[in-house]
């Protein structure tokens, strides 16, 4: 219990003990965002599928950064027995590691999104001039999207959370959500590096795809 709560306080106070709303925040998330944008949407592989090579596209972005992220959910328990008939001590073992892996990974989670999920981190207005010569860029309220199914030459719609950065802004933590379509769009809480002075995603989290 006492490892598990300096655990706990160690990964809140390494990322949690900055001020969020700083010009020097603010700077790395809207770089960090900027290197992120081709990746998060799968532009290189929808492109690729669509025959969007020689078209200019345009993705629209929500105007404000959130606190959302995906919905990670508890494992309760793990079976030993089913239909009255109990397990062999080889298969509850296994069922019981399995529930500790996944307990872990879910307990770890929580903690590096707790300043979104908790409310630590506030939305922001996003004012950026992203660049990118693949895409163009606009920006849009999400509550005035009617639907989101993107038109002739609209790639789709992007919301992006705010990010939860270790102190010397080489790791982060956000969601994301993009939406192309009916049945397209998908969603994932995820780890960040900067690698060679760029962002990459090195991890996904809970999300999921449709």
């Amino acid at each position: 219990m006492k490892k598990n709560l300096l655990i706990l306080f160690s990964t809140i106070c390494l990322f949690s003990c900055q001020n969020y709303e700083s010009e020097k925040y603010i700077e790395n998330e809207n770089i960090a965002i900027n290197n992120l944008i081709l990746e998060m949407i799968k532009f290189d592989e929808i492109v690729k599928l669509n025959n969007w090579e020689d078209k200019q596209l345009k993705l629209y972005i929500f105007s404000k950064l959130d606190t959302n992220t995906a919905n990670s959910v508890k494992p309760n328990g793990y079976d030993t027995g089913a239909n009255g008939i109990s397990y062999s001590k080889e298969k509850i073992k296994e069922n019981k590691k399995r529930f500790e892996n996944e307990l872990e990974k879910f307990e770890k989670e929580e903690r590096l999104f707790y300043d979104l999920k908790k409310g630590k981190i506030k939305e922001r207005n996003l004012d950026y001039n992203f660049s990118n010569e693949k895409i163009a860029f606009e920006y849009i309220n999400p509550q005035k999207i009617k639907d989101f199914n993107p038109k002739k030459n609209e790639y789709g719609y992007l919301g992006v959370s705010r990010i939860i950065f270790n102190w010397n802004y080489t790791v982060g933590y956000l969601h994301y959500s993009f939406y192309c379509g009916d049945l397209c769009a998908w969603n994932d809480n995820i780890k960040i590096e900067k690698i060679n002075g760029k962002w990459k995603i090195v991890e996904r989290y809970s999300g999921g795809i449709s």
